[in-house]
């Protein structure tokens, strides 16, 4: 098994490359903190980012301590809704809408959880039949701050999704709708080549971001390869090389995470 690395959390995704060897040829985290609107105090209001890129997590890839039970297979963000100075309110978050790529779903995952809440394909729009919420608030008080919430998609492709707070102590009016516009983005493309008995392989990173290649000789148990580990992007192109003697068949995908 891969070695479970403490993430804050990781953004990750897999690229698999099979390669027969007898032929030649996660710190980040962001906040969007509900309470009193800025311009209005009588209704509530969003402070934080309009914008997040997510990454392919693969399946059972660590993403994050503080969501240890997610079984990855998903492009993911982990973004939490938090209410720290509510002024009495009780926000809820309501869903209003999803736009997407042919196919996408975005789905909302609790703290803890090892199966969404709830999800919604591009094109859905709320109705007062099915809206999907979550609430901000820890205690009666309003405040919140829950680590270990996850938004996920099922597609590369940019997505927005538009939320709107609503206030369950009944204090202040519903926020004006929110827009957050999530990226989805495709994994690099990894090209390899096999030379005097040696793996190379070779990918344009992505600046600020990490890498780890991993390996495997049965597509189930996973392990890095050194010294091609924690590899911080440049916006260039890196190249990689690994050893292939006494390995019939290899298959190596790139992992990427903040």
């Amino acid at each position: 098994m891969t070695p479970f690395r403490l993430l804050f959390p990781a953004r990750l995704f897999a690229l698999l490359l099979a390669l027969e060897t007898s032929v030649p040829s996660l710190r980040a985290h962001a906040h969007i903190d509900v309470g009193p609107d800025a311009a209005d105090a009588a209704r509530l209001g969003f402070v934080g980012p309009s914008a997040q890129i997510a990454l392919y997590v693969p399946p059972g890839e660590p993403f994050s301590n503080y969501a240890p039970y997610f079984p990855g297979g998903y492009y993911a963000n982990e973004l939490a809704f938090s209410s720290e100075d509510a002024a009495g309110s009780r926000p809820r978050v309501e869903l209003l809408s999803v736009q997407g790529p042919p196919g996408g779903a975005v789905a909302f995952w609790e703290a803890g959880a090892s199966a969404p809440s709830w999800s919604r394909a591009a094109g859905w729009t709320a109705t007062s039949e099915d809206r999907p919420s979550l609430i901000t608030y820890e205690d009666q008080t309003g405040y919140g701050h829950i680590h270990g919430r996850i938004f996920t998609v099922t597609h590369p492709g940019s997505y927005t999704l538009v939320f709107r707070a609503v206030d369950d102590a009944g204090l202040r009016a519903p926020s004006t709708p929110r827009s957050l516009a999530l990226d989805a983005l495709a994994p690099p493309a990894l090209a390899l080549r096999v030379e005097a008995g040696t793996a190379l392989l070779s990918f344009v990173s992505r600046a600020n971001l990490t890498y780890d290649l991993q390996v495997s000789t049965d597509l189930v148990t996973w392990s890095g390869v050194e010294p091609h580990l924690a590899i911080f992007g440049t916006g260039g192109q890196l190249e990689l090389s690994d050893p292939l003697a006494g390995r019939p068949r290899v298959f190596y995908r790139l992992v990427e995470y903040y």
